[in-house]
């Protein structure tokens, strides 16, 4: 996968082809003989930078049919459930795919996540986004997750649910985690990880937390500094717990 960037940072996917935007035309010889950090110009003279994407990049500009977890809240995950390379993640309600495309990353050759979703022309648009990776450590299921996880018990790092009503599968999570592993549940309203409290306490889920993350940029204009008027805000709520 090619990237090319232009001094206001919006990034366009390129191939081995000519490239038509609105700022002019970019030839396929020069494409086909660019490197990363080269310049490439169209016949108008707009410039641009091409890189060598990382999972940020993938992520922020694949095909999806559906709203994806942002970094602000994939990070949250990570920081606070300590996964790494070769853990091995469960996840519910894949979407587009962020969030299994971002795990996949942290977790490295030696780990594997294994993605849960019911919807087919989901999986369709997953497993596309997919073909333009080199992960070999993911699992993609179309199943309907309340008839239980395949993973044997006690054998996952974690669990993370995006689901309508995860309250559905928490007790099935609880078995697949090893003692000491975490569940991590995305809601976007106060009502839901209401519910997701309750069940986890019932399940007896041990160190319930529910945190939220809001991310604020600071812009600097004419020696002018105050916060970033598009500011991201609240996105939603992720409830994390532990099997002990």
């Amino acid at each position: 996968m090619k990237i090319i960037v232009d001094k206001k940072n919006r990034k366009y996917v390129i191939n081995d082809e000519e490239f038509h935007t609105e700022k002019g035309v970019i030839k396929k010889e020069d494409i086909v003989n660019a490197k990363v950090g080269d310049t490439l110009q169209t016949h108008l003279g707009k410039k641009y930078t091409l890189i060598n994407p990382n999972i940020n990049d993938y992520i922020e500009l694949m095909k999806r049919k559906c709203s994806i977890l942002l970094p602000q809240d994939l990070g949250l995950i990570v920081g606070f459930t300590g996964i790494g390379n070769g853990s091995k993640i469960v996840e519910s309600g894949t979407g587009a795919g962020s969030s299994l495309l971002f795990f996949a990353n942290i977790v490295g050759e030696k780990g594997h996540v294994s993605s849960y979703e019911i919807r087919e022309d989901f999986i369709e648009v997953i497993e596309e986004n997919l073909e333009g990776t080199d992960f070999k450590n993911i699992t993609l299921t179309n199943k309907d997750i309340t008839e239980g996880f395949n993973e044997e018990d006690n054998s996952i790092d974690l669990v993370f649910l995006d689901l309508p009503y995860p309250q559905d599968v928490i007790s099935d999570a609880y078995r697949i985690l090893k003692t000491g592993g975490f569940i991590a549940v995305y809601s976007p309203y106060v009502e839901q990880f209401q519910q997701v409290h309750r069940e986890l306490e019932k399940n007896k889920f041990k160190h319930i937390k529910i945190r939220e993350g809001n991310v604020r940029e600071l812009e600097i204009k004419n020696n002018k500094t105050r916060p970033s008027s598009r500011l991201a805000g609240h996105t939603g709520y992720i409830t994390f717990a532990r099997k002990m």
